[in-house]
């Protein structure tokens, strides 16, 4: 349905991050004292008053960025505005009007569209008279907020509920999302790069500078007739090399929270590197969540020929253990080669891990398993299993009873669930096992 874009704009460290976090009652961007830590356009949607929007957040104008990407990041505020049915001008009470406000308000009406001036840093109505200053550039009245001291928020959504116009030519039209596709991986993978062939627009700044994405952005694209959302992240690297402080500190955690809220996520892999640590330890994380997962190989075309799909499926296969069920893709990027299909795979993962099993089903597979091979007990005590029952899905969780959950060593629970998924339907996504007493008495133990 069509959705009007509300682009929040001004020069660095008026606040636009808190704000946006502000508005949406949730932390969403990235907020730090350093100038400059916005980037991409950071976007969320808003419902206030029976009216949807998507709220976008911007770079600083006129920021000097410590990696030479001040280009790239004018260039998004410049996207943001051209797609923004009404753009919220963000200035700061404390510092006043500053010469570089001003730049930004000449910039801010050479966009042609609606403005609100949202005055930030108001923290009580005593500080409100400084805004005075502010009435020389020329907008309607400024509306005061804080988001420090949560004032104004409700008044500053309902003005921009009343100035959204009500059939907008730059309205967009967004289809429900049918999952969250999260890529995550190392520096320098291609993430970014994957995510504008993705959208078929520089959603992102792509650059060859390690790091360059500091947060989790999240871009709705369709695919196929379908809808999702596509969570580009920051690139990880290892922790020794963070400091409390570092931005890339906050940016792995915020990488570490786009797999918990996605329904699939893909671990892109630099097909020209060797798999590292960072690359195991991600694995370790989405496994540990029950993240379906695909393995991505992406630069394929740097070494198409030298290697085959298969190769490398056996090498992951090897380093990655713990996802030998993940399906690998070889794509690029760059060449929009295979894209398409890994998007529709994700799809394909996530209706898998919905998938319900029948009792008669499950307790079939689990016989066939105990058949083949049941649980060996460390001590002399002997090992019944009762049956099992799945209790969820997404990831599907299957509870199995037995006289004595201490019983089941971790080795005997990753050969069951190898077995079990290669007698049911659940063929490429993680499985949680719970093992329970069958009187119930025990503490359930999750694998």
């Amino acid at each position: 349905m069509p959705i009007c874009s509300v682009a929040i704009v001004g020069r660095p460290n008026v606040g636009k991050s808190s704000l946006l976090n502000f508005l949406a009652g949730r932390r969403i961007s990235i907020v730090d004292p350093t100038a400059g830590v916005t980037r991409d356009r950071i976007a969320t949607l808003i419902e206030h008053s029976g009216r949807r929007f998507e709220l976008v957040d911007t770079g600083g104008f006129g920021v000097t960025d410590s990696d030479n990407l001040s280009r790239q990041v004018e260039e998004q505020i410049q996207l943001a505005m051209k797609s923004a049915s009404l753009l919220l001008f963000v200035v700061d009470i404390r510092t006043g009007l500053t010469p570089a406000d001003k730049q930004a308000a000449l910039m801010v009406r050479s966009s042609n569209r609606p403005v609100l001036l949202v005055v930030n840093k108001a923290d009580s109505s005593a500080m409100e008279r400084a805004a005075a200053d502010f009435y020389a550039m020329g907008f309607a009245a400024p509306i005061m907020v804080s988001c420090r001291e949560n004032r104004g928020r409700v008044q500053l959504l309902d003005a921009i509920v009343e100035h959204l116009p009500a059939d907008p030519d730059s309205a967009i039209s967004i289809g429900e999302p049918e999952i969250k596709l999260a890529i995550v991986g190392k520096r320098n993978a291609g993430k970014s790069s994957l995510v504008n062939a993705l959208a078929g627009q520089p959603r992102v700044i792509v650059s060859e500078i390690p790091g360059t994405t500091r947060d989790s952005v999240d871009v709705r694209i369709e695919s196929g007739g379908r809808s999702l959302i596509v969570i580009d992240t920051a690139g990880v690297r290892k922790k020794a090399r963070m400091t409390a402080s570092d931005l890339e500190f906050y940016a792995f955690h915020r990488a570490q929270r786009s797999i918990r809220r996605a329904d699939v996520v893909l671990l892109l892999i630099d097909a020209t590197v060797s798999v590292g640590d960072v690359d195991k330890k991600l694995t370790a994380y989405i496994t540990q969540e029950h993240k379906p997962l695909i393995l991505g190989f992406n630069k394929w075309d740097l070494v198409q020929g030298r290697a085959s799909p298969e190769e490398f499926a056996s090498y992951i296969g090897k380093l990655l253990p713990q996802a030998e069920y993940a399906p690998v893709v070889c794509l690029s990027a760059k060449d929009n080669d295979n894209l398409d299909q890994t998007v529709q795979l994700a799809f394909t993962l996530h209706a898998q891990a919905g998938i319900r099993l029948s009792t008669g089903q499950l307790n079939q597979a689990v016989e066939d398993i105990l058949r083949q091979r049941g649980p060996s007990s460390p001590t002399s005590q002997v090992v019944k299993v009762y049956y099992a029952t799945q209790t969820s899905t997404c990831p599907p969780e299957i509870v199995l009873f037995v006289n004595n959950p201490q019983l089941i060593t971790e080795e005997y629970r990753r050969y069951f669930v190898r077995q079990l998924r290669q007698r049911t339907s659940l063929t490429e996504v993680p499985i949680k096992l719970v093992v329970r007493s069958h009187h119930r008495r025990a503490t359930p133990d999750n694998a």
